[in-house]
């Protein structure tokens, strides 16, 4: 174990790593790889858009620096470990015997030497001028300004692999993926193994629901690159995603051979635990890579989901939501996820705020719309929640969440939405949730509480439509008396 690392610390993981169990192999010294609806409108976060700083679920490409997520900064945000991102050395520590001292390798060459990050060039000086320019503007919100001044930092030296990058993650916060794309691509073509661009790329396929086509782009960089440990930790997150279990834990331990110590390798192999069913042992690795990095954004955004799937626990998931977001202010899933325990828990107004926050960073993810939706019918601001409904089933049509939630809203607003007296809100409503019941099909549990708000809806209707009979009814009886006293 390197210098310095607390003996016994990462015995349980040793033991998971020698011990064939299920979904897991014995350790091999070269990689493997082959080419319900929630009537709270609270859904799985999905993939968000343009963070730079290490994704909790694949939407968010990794960067370097202080939480604000462009590649450049300086500062320790909790994102990346065992390695400068976008630049430096990323083979993390020392991976020889327990006394520190080099491992002998059978090719000859030391594993400290097979784990040695081969330096990259940095851009010049008038480049470096523009680029810290752009960052500072990203920083300050000011995207056109960045956007200006990263590619000026191009103009001046055609190598500035980061601003390619950081335009790449601009275009991306815009919603335009396939402008994005293209960034990310240049900078690889300048920096092959450029693992902030690898991931941003990454992220792209994963949202748009193709592991396949995150595997086939991110399998070759790995494997041409195994001295990279991003690479091979962004290669095991993939594998995870693709179902690929054991090619994930052996893509993991390709990178821990060279630093056991590095996070986002031990963050690989918690997601693949989980998807396993081996809660104890993704647990028991979670609190070993928290002894590491304990301002790491995700492993709080991954203890936070733990702990809210326990409702005994709502306060720690709160918690360990709100440190990930103070860690991260661009995660976008974590904000996903503190505004809606805010929403569970009453806070209305703070859980707008995240998912504000959330639709900045994360545009093309239709959760996002949805949750944001939710969020302004709970402070009754009804046509602002109409808009992100709609905006979410102009993303997919066939959303039939939205009907739910349209649904709700109609039926909370009553009289109060703009332009609809009591009976048209009621007939929307019922409306919504038949379109809903209609999408969902045969996926619609038996007891869809759907059902409840129908029958209700329609008792509603009936006794509403004879009251605005009898009113009209005693309207014209008024006015017949007065008629006839004239």
């Amino acid at each position: 174990m390197s210098t310095g690392t607390p003996r016994g610390l990462f015995f349980a993981l040793a033991l998971a790593l020698a011990v064939p169990t299920a979904g897991c192999k014995d350790d091999e010294e070269e990689t493997t790889g082959e080419g319900d609806e929630d009537s709270s409108g609270g859904e799985d976060t999905g993939g968000g858009g343009g963070d730079l700083s290490g994704a909790g679920s694949g939407s968010t490409p990794p960067g370097g620096g202080d939480g604000s997520g462009w590649d450049g900064d300086e500062g320790g945000g909790g994102g990346d470990t065992g390695g400068a991102a976008g630049g430096g050395d990323t083979g993390g520590g020392d991976a020889g015997g327990e006394d520190g001292g080099e491992e002998a390798s059978p090719w000859g060459a030391t594993r400290a030497e097979q784990c040695r990050q081969p330096e990259r060039r940095d851009m010049s000086a008038s480049a470096r001028r523009q680029f810290d320019a752009g960052v500072r503007a990203a920083r300050s919100g000011n995207s056109a300004q960045a956007r200006q001044a990263f590619q000026a930092a191009l103009s001046a030296d055609g190598n500035a692999y980061k601003a390619a990058y950081n335009l790449g993650v601009l275009a991306d916060r815009d919603g335009n993926e396939n402008q994005a794309i293209e960034f990310y691509r240049r900078a690889l073509r300048i920096q092959q193994d450029y693992e902030a661009a690898a991931k941003g790329m990454v992220t792209i396929f994963l949202r748009r629901g193709s592991a396949p086509d995150a595997l086939a782009f991110v399998q070759p960089l790995a494997q041409q690159n195994p001295r990279n440990l991003h690479l091979q930790a962004l290669y095991a997150e993939v594998l995870v995603r693709a179902e690929r279990y054991d090619d994930a834990w052996n893509a993991a331990r390709a990178a821990l051979r060279c630093d056991e110590r590095f996070v986002p390798a031990l963050t690989a192999l918690v997601k693949a635990s989980l998807k396993q069913g081996r809660r104890e042992l993704a647990e028991s690795i979670l609190a070993q890579a928290l002894q590491v990095q304990d301002n790491n954004a995700e492993l709080h955004y991954i203890q936070g989901t733990l702990y809210s799937e326990d409702e005994a626990r709502f306060r720690d998931a709160l918690r360990e939501f709100t440190r990930a977001v103070q860690l991260r202010p661009d995660y976008a899933e974590a904000r996903m996820s503190l505004g809606i325990a805010q929403l569970a828990g009453g806070n209305y107004q703070q859980a707008l705020q995240n998912f504000q926050a959330a639709a900045r960073l994360a545009p093309t993810l239709v959760a996002v719309h949805l949750n944001l939706g939710d969020a302004y019918r709970a402070t009754k601001q009804w046509q602002q929640a109409k808009a992100s409904f709609e905006k979410a089933l102009q993303m997919d049509s066939n959303l039939a969440q939205a009907h739910f939630n349209l649904g709700l809203m109609y039926m909370a607003a009553g009289a109060d939405f703009p332009g609809l007296d009591e009976l048209q809100a009621l007939q929307k409503a019922k409306e919504e949730f038949t379109r809903y019941r209609d999408q969902m099909g045969s996926r619609l549990p038996r007891d869809d509480i759907s059902e409840q708000y129908l029958t209700d809806l329609n008792r509603q209707i009936e006794r509403t439509q004879r009251r605005l009979e009898r009113e009209r009814a005693a309207a014209q009886q008024e006015a017949e008396r007065g008629a006839r006293t004239e």
